[in-house]
């Protein structure tokens, strides 16, 4: 009797233990597996390159993330179906299909440089699609504290009245970007609100009209999906030319950045925001043919930067071009 009292305990026990520290991580483990790239990688203690290794993976392993650190460039993995965590991992080793925002944070101590490091660990946070200017308050006329670079996760700790401002905590430099900076985020009014903000700036606003702002829009998106097939087409080159096969150099051409006037921003005023981002997604773009340069046998680091710019490229113009069809739908159909 007593031996089957202790086999229902450890039963209850291995339930609670599921369904409490770890149940967050099992109920997405599928939605949050990572595949490694490399040939080898480490896993490390912390997230950081200065942290010792505490265990080896190899191309082709499938991990599940748990959580992801302070500017989302490293992933805490554990193997699938395990309950304990392995390690730390970079993420320029690994694949993912998900948004990394959608991570919980694990790690807000490693990597702190600014003043103002985090005392807890935010519910919410952003990818920035773009380079960001962090200033003391949610405002362009506010102090200007440093640039946020594009491509990077960062906890969001509130928001403005209406979240085209968000409060966040990069490195313990502690600020506010604009909302149009980051990744959309369809949950932004869940955010918590900031107290004591003063009253939302008014702007005077004049109306174009919608024929032409669909011809700007029409523009816009012609020159993304270009320049997406581009990137995406170079994404797959180079990750053939990494496995071993032999590919022709045709060389495309550089990439120029998207043209556009002070009456272009006049007659769509986001241009003023998307334009600095493609320009972002542009330069990744040409990082991708910069091998091109010397035809012949590539260094495979070489081949996996030219391949990473593709896909950076890849993810900004992909972002772009569902605001611009957002854009579409709620401004210009909404007018017709």
């Amino acid at each position: 009797m007593r031996k089957i009292i202790s086999r229902f305990g450890l039963i209850y026990v291995l339930i609670l233990f599921v369904f409490s520290g770890v149940a967050f991580a099992q109920e997405n483990s599928s939605d949050f597996n990572v595949r490694v790239r490399a040939e080898s990688a480490n896993v490390r203690g912390a997230p950081s390159v200065e942290s010792q290794p505490v265990a080896s993976v190899f191309r082709g392993d499938l991990l599940q993330v748990v959580s992801r650190n302070l500017d989302g460039s490293w992933f805490e993995v554990r193997r699938l179906g395990r309950l304990t965590n392995l390690g730390w991992i970079f993420g320029k080793v690994i694949e993912w299909d998900f948004q990394v925002e959608d991570l919980p944070l694990g790690d807000f101590v490693t990597g702190v440089i600014g003043p103002t490091p985090l005392t807890y660990r935010p519910e919410f946070g952003v990818t920035t699609l773009q380079g960001a200017s962090l200033r003391d308050r949610p405002s362009r006329s506010g102090t200007f504290i440093r640039n946020i670079p594009p491509l990077i996760t960062i906890p969001v700790l509130e928001r403005n009245q209406d979240g085209t401002w968000l409060h966040i905590n990069y490195l313990g430099f502690d600020g506010w970007i604009s909302g149009a900076a980051v990744r959309r985020v369809p949950y932004v009014l869940e955010i918590p609100e900031a107290a004591g903000l003063p009253p939302l700036e008014t702007l005077r606003v004049v109306v174009i009209p919608v024929e032409i702002q669909q011809a700007q829009i029409d523009r816009l998106r012609e020159f993304i999906l270009a320049r997406r097939e581009l990137a995406y087409n170079l994404e797959i080159f180079w990750w053939a030319v990494f496995r071993g096969e032999v590919m022709p150099c045709d060389a495309p051409e550089a990439v120029a950045k998207y043209p556009y006037t002070a009456q272009d921003v006049r007659e769509l005023p986001e241009l003023q925001r998307y334009a600095p981002r493609l320009g972002t997604a542009v330069d990744y773009l040409n990082d991708a043919l910069v091998p091109f340069e010397n035809c012949g046998v590539t260094p495979p680091q070489m081949v996996i930067e030219a391949r990473d710019g593709a896909i950076n490229a890849r993810v900004i113009f992909n972002a772009t071009l569902d605001l611009v069809d957002l854009l579409e739908e709620d401004v210009v159909q909404a007018r017709r």
